[in-house]
């Protein structure tokens, strides 16, 4: 089977790209077999190298070699173990969801965001350097002229008598006019040769001075405004000054389409509207750094309706950064451009890749990954963009409602002056504590912090960073910082209870999400605390964290599961939707079972004074009542949660099981749904304590009660 290389390729669309892949497979297979000429050894078909460690399969594409060299708009005459026909197709979805017509794109997958603003800016070098040859070939004819006018008159000078004064000194004047306009024409063939790069001081991509200096571009840095985006009024006056310093200079515009840190996006139709008003109409263009919001612009419209979003609005170039959306697993990206700009760039190129079929070199990095290209190519089947934008946009809508929600979360805690959120993805906020910033991988920028809310981020994600953030900022806002050797962990005894009691009965009724939303008040939880308190002091299995002041500070009550606390309902009415949903949330474990003694540690109830909320004195005392469980020879550990921080110290068990969650919104007593307001959900878990035991010795150690 052998392609032919075309330099003009007009693809059928590829239909059902699933089986589409198993042929490519098979063909691809079929070509390995008979691999002589390029220097690749495809090593995972013999063996040597066994990928599956990495959980790749043997007979897969990402097993193999997929190499596309140069333009994706030629197939290699025999280096046949590529995929540009789905490059190209890829280009083809691409064109249709930026609203330009069909075969008006050119391009290619990138390695992400930095190649591909690399290659726009070389393309809009070489275009604007072609744009103005007209005027370089007559420049520098000229130069060649004014060379041979120099050299006849240094000639003449002499043959002039050395008496004859006037005339050396004309002769002399005229060849300094003619050395000061080759000058001129040369500087004025510098400028032609040199356009400026106009990009946000602050803001835009790192790579963009990088590359101006290798491409070597003059860069003019504009000033933003407080979202980041680019402040037209200084863009204007940058463009004066550059115009008195640099007259012939072209210049490039990159325009950001959301900044790494606040999600700016420029005002393109308006840099496009000052770039045609200017009265010396110079040679122009605008590259768009899109690495994020790129590939959703069709979807949030930031610029209203438009024909497209390439030459309607005066741009030329696009990179966008495909592991940032829609998300791939490996870095990768793609430039776009529009075809006669393209076109324009590489008129006069004679670069060429011979020894694959002369294909036209308009890539940085020549040899290119085709499994990225596949996987680009999935995503977008696999989103629908083949066929319209619906299951996007509900996506985006989905990441826009969720970094709205996180936004409200997060004023609630610093205020409305203290969180910035732009209405795109990124929010910004006080730089919380290191490990809070490490364990949610924040971006950090001096002393603040961003989170960008895409599809990974769910409600409940922010639901956990919340809460960790809200004891986070408890300590970092030096509320109180706990020196661990003030305090002390002890088994709980009477002369602890009247401070466990007053702590258990604030935490409970200030705090837990459930209780409060009761408005239980003190009188109305103490007796029942009491009760508790009381009950656990006798079995010498309950833990309290106590200060240098014998002032509990932190607790964590248990009790032996064949002796469970059962509360009476009439004594504690106020109470009586809480009991409900424990009973609910408990009944898949203990429901109809009797337990053996001195087996299961019952850990239900736990606090720790919010002057110390966030120090890991919950894990720490609930650690301390387990392993003294686990030392009084009690095997397994059973407990129920009613809100994610307290779950926390599940993290501690490597042998454990979850034995029932309750979403706290859909509990319902009766006809009523008491805890409708409150997010979250309540959890029980059951967790080995003892080394050695596993969860299938559970069985041992209840009998099923004949009555339930």
């Amino acid at each position: 089977m052998r392609r032919k290389g075309r330099s003009d390729l007009k693809d059928p669309p590829i239909k059902g790209h699933v089986e589409d892949f198993k042929i490519l497979l098979r063909y691809i297979n079929h070509l390995a077999n008979h691999k002589l000429g390029y220097p690749v050894s495809l090593l995972t078909y013999l063996g040597v190298v066994d990928n599956k460690i990495l959980g790749i399969e043997p007979n897969s594409l990402a097993n193999v070699l997929l190499n596309n060299v140069g333009d994706p708009f030629k197939d290699s005459e025999t280096s046949l173990m590529e995929v540009k026909k789905h490059e190209r197709d890829l280009i083809s979805i691409l064109e249709r969801h930026y609203g330009l017509k069909p075969q008006g794109a050119r391009g290619y997958v990138t390695t992400g965001g930095t190649e591909g603003n690399f290659a726009g800016l070389w393309w809009s070098k070489r275009f604007l350097i072609n744009s103005a040859l007209p005027k370089l070939i007559n420049s520098d004819d000229q130069i060649k002229i004014q060379l041979k006018e120099e050299l006849d008159l240094t000639v003449a000078l002499g043959k002039i008598s050395k008496t004859d004064h006037k005339l050396i000194n004309e002769y002399l004047q005229k060849i300094i006019d003619l050395k000061n306009t080759v000058a001129l024409k040369r500087n004025t063939v510098q400028q032609l040769l040199t356009p400026t790069v106009f990009f946000t001081k602050g803001h835009t991509h790192y790579s963009i001075p990088k590359i101006s200096e290798i491409l070597h571009l003059n860069i003019r840095p504009v000033e933003a405004n407080k979202d980041g985006s680019m402040n037209l009024e200084s863009f204007k006056k940058e463009l004066i000054l550059n115009r008195g310093a640099y007259p012939e200079s072209a210049i490039v515009v990159i325009a950001n389409i959301g900044t790494t840190i606040t999600g700016a996006i420029d005002d393109v139709p308006g840099i496009y509207k000052i770039l045609r008003s200017l009265p010396h109409k110079p040679f122009f263009t605008i590259h768009l750094d899109g690495a994020l919001t790129g590939f959703v612009m069709p979807v949030i419209k930031p610029f209203g309706e438009v024909e497209n979003y390439f030459g309607a609005i005066g741009v030329n170039t696009l990179a966008v950064s495909a592991h940032k959306y829609p998300g791939l697993s490996q870095p990768c990206g793609i430039l776009l451009a529009r075809k006669e700009f393209f076109a324009k760039a590489f008129e006069k190129s004679e670069r060429s890749i011979d020894y694959v079929g002369n294909i036209l070199d308009v890539t940085i990095t020549g040899s290119r990954s085709g499994l990225n290209v596949l996987m680009f190519y999935n995503a977008l089947h696999s989103l629908g963009l083949h066929k319209d934008q619906k299951k996007l946009t509900r996506m985006v809508q989905e990441n826009l409602a969720r970094a709205r929600y996180l936004y409200q979360r997060l004023k609630e805690i610093y205020g409305a002056d203290e969180v910035y959120y732009p209405y795109h993805f990124n929010v910004i906020f006080p730089r919380p504590s290191n490990t809070i910033a490490k364990k949610y991988q924040l971006m950090l920028t001096g002393d603040r912090a961003t989170i960008c809310v895409l599809t990974n981020v769910t409600k409940e994600l922010i639901d956990q960073f919340i809460i960790d953030l809200q004891l986070d900022k408890e300590v970092y806002m030096n509320k109180k910082v706990l020196d661990k050797s003030d305090l002390s962990i002890e088994t709980l005894t009477p002369a602890h209870a009247k401070s466990t009691t007053d702590l258990l009965v604030r935490s409970f009724c200030d705090s837990e999400p459930i209780t409060k939303s009761l408005n239980i008040a003190y009188e109305d939880y103490e007796p029942f605390v009491k009760e508790v308190v009381q009950k656990a002091t006798k079995e010498g299995l309950s833990k309290v964290a106590v200060d240098k002041q014998n002032r509990v500070i932190a607790c964590t009550i248990a009790e032996d599961l064949s002796d469970p606390f059962i509360p009476k309902i009439a004594h504690y009415p106020r109470l009586r939707p809480v009991f409900a949903l424990i009973e609910e949330l408990s009944r898949p474990f203990t429901g109809g079972k009797k337990f053996l003694k001195g087996k299961i540690a019952h850990v239900w109830i736990a606090a720790v004074d919010p002057e110390f909320r966030g120090q890991h004195l919950f894990v720490g005392v609930d650690m301390a009542c387990i392993e003294n469980a686990a030392r009084k020879g009690y095997d397994f550990a059973y407990a129920e949660f009613t809100n994610p921080v307290s779950e926390n110290v599940t993290h501690q068990f490597s042998v454990l099981q979850l034995c029932n969650r309750i979403n706290l919104k859909d509990f319902k007593l009766g006809n009523q749904q008491p805890f409708e307001e409150v997010e979250g959900a309540a959890t029980s878990y059951v967790a080995a304590i003892r080394p050695g035991v596993k969860l299938d010795a559970l069985e041992r150690v209840y009998t099923i009660e004949e009555v339930y």
